[in-house]
């Protein structure tokens, strides 16, 4: 055997037994199993870049060279594309109807919530109690109006935001509405379950955003309009009328 090959043959060797006589550990990130290991090398332990992305920790390598935080980082997750300011809106307070031709929208409740209460998945959140009362002539679902689930968020002091939970938001944005019919519900809005109690900000917003553009033709064709060109909602969540 070549001493290059020993070599070799004696560094597989090595790094072999030091795997082995560290041993792996699953890793398991807000909850959910990874599929890569943890390993540990002399002593110390190593998680691969993948578990980063579930922490929400950026990272780009260029040459020979890792780069983490918010160097690496595009725009801030959670961070509203424009500011939550610049988005086209019509705004009012919690109590106060606002009105965009089709929709009567009204937020008249805003209260911590916990999923999961006293267990160690246990997460905090906001709930937003909502109406929206209808004002179209025929049965219309909130979606087919250019209701977006993603674009229903609230907002923070600091531009951050939360995104209404998926399947929740649903209840409202596919209710069957019939001409004056009206949808009550609680919008919910989680953090991550391991949060720390320090860093839950009262949210200062609720953006409801709504696309004109998503406006079904067979609904526009019932006489139903929006009579701004801006219908989206933004309610201050820190006054009351």
């Amino acid at each position: 055997m070549s001493k290059v090959r020993f070599r070799i043959f004696t560094l597989v060797v090595l790094v072999g037994l030091a795997l082995a006589a560290g041993g792996t550990y699953s890793i398991v990130v807000n909850g959910q199993v990874a599929p890569d290991k943890a390993i540990v090398v002399n002593g110390k332990t190593y998680v691969p870049l993948t578990v980063l992305k579930g922490l929400g920790v950026a990272y780009s390598l260029k040459g020979n060279t890792l780069t983490l935080g918010k160097a690496a980082a595009a725009p801030a997750a959670n961070q509203t594309a424009g500011g939550t300011e610049q988005r086209a809106s019509l705004e009012g307070c919690l109590g106060e109807t606002l009105f965009n031709g089709l929709w009567r929208f009204k937020v008249t409740k805003l209260e911590p919530i916990l999923r999961d209460a006293g267990t160690p998945g246990e997460t905090p959140g906001w709930g937003v109690t909502v109406e929206l009362r209808s004002g179209a002539k025929e049965m219309v679902q909130p979606v087919f109006t250019g209701v977006r689930d993603e674009g229903i968020q609230i907002a923070f002091a600091d531009a951050q935001t939360l995104t209404a939970d998926g399947l929740d938001v649903q209840k409202l944005t596919y209710a069957n509405l019939p001409p004056g019919g009206v949808v009550t519900h609680q919008l919910q809005f989680w953090y991550r379950y391991d949060t720390p109690k320090d860093q839950i900000q009262t949210p200062t917003k609720l953006l409801f955003e709504i696309n004109p553009k998503g406006f079904e033709n067979p609904i526009r064709a019932s006489g139903a309009s929006y009579t701004t060109p801006t219908p989206s909602f933004r309610v201050r969540l820190d006054c009351r009328k």
